[in-house]
């Protein structure tokens, strides 16, 4: 790589973050086949009581690769995906997460506004910020997309799945072995 680009520093993340989704969803598969433990016990759980379930977690996830993505080259994200009420089973999930891992590695380096450009962006569903893109990109999307990933991972771990730290990372890390 001769330069690392605005594009190097988001994208890869957020491909990675939608590919340890869909890892996971392949886990829960695995898991429920294994165990009598139902699928939706394991896609309704929640971490903690006062946070979001699963679904969310992984629509909140989605939405932080999908913002970036429109964001950053300037452009509307999709339009016509389920919110968060039309993430009721593995499969709305698992057809969620791969459009929107087809429209980020669609995404064009070419054409990524300066780092320096402002965005706005809306932070929940009532309140709108402005920040530069770079601010936008290692402020709060990128955060926002870790966060609810490994709160995603958390909870499946937390009611029993099998799964370790290689099931989190090998999609961030393996792309970057000779």
């Amino acid at each position: 790589m001769s330069s690392f680009t605005f594009y190097n520093g988001t994208m890869p993340y957020a491909t990675a973050a939608m590919k340890v989704l869909l890892h996971l969803f392949d886990q829960i598969e695995a898991h429920a086949s294994r165990s009598s433990t139902p699928i939706n016990t394991l896609i309704s759980a929640r971490l903690a009581e006062d946070m979001f379930p699963f679904p969310l977690q992984v629509f909140i996830a989605s939405e932080m690769a999908l913002q970036m993505a429109a964001r950053l080259q300037g452009i509307e994200p999709l339009t016509g995906q389920p919110g968060p009420d039309g993430l009721k089973t593995l499969e709305d999930m698992r057809k969620r997460v791969n459009t929107v891992l087809e429209f980020v590695q669609r995404s064009d380096h070419q054409k990524f506004i300066d780092p320096e450009t402002e965005v706005t962006f809306n932070v929940g569903p009532e309140k709108k910020f402005t920040a530069k893109a770079y601010g936008f990109a290692n402020g709060f999307t990128l955060p926002n997309l870790y966060f609810h990933t490994v709160t995603a991972y958390n909870i499946l771990r937390n009611h029993g799945m099998q799964i370790g730290k290689a099931d989190y990372l090998d999609c961030y890390f393996t792309p970057y072995l000779s």
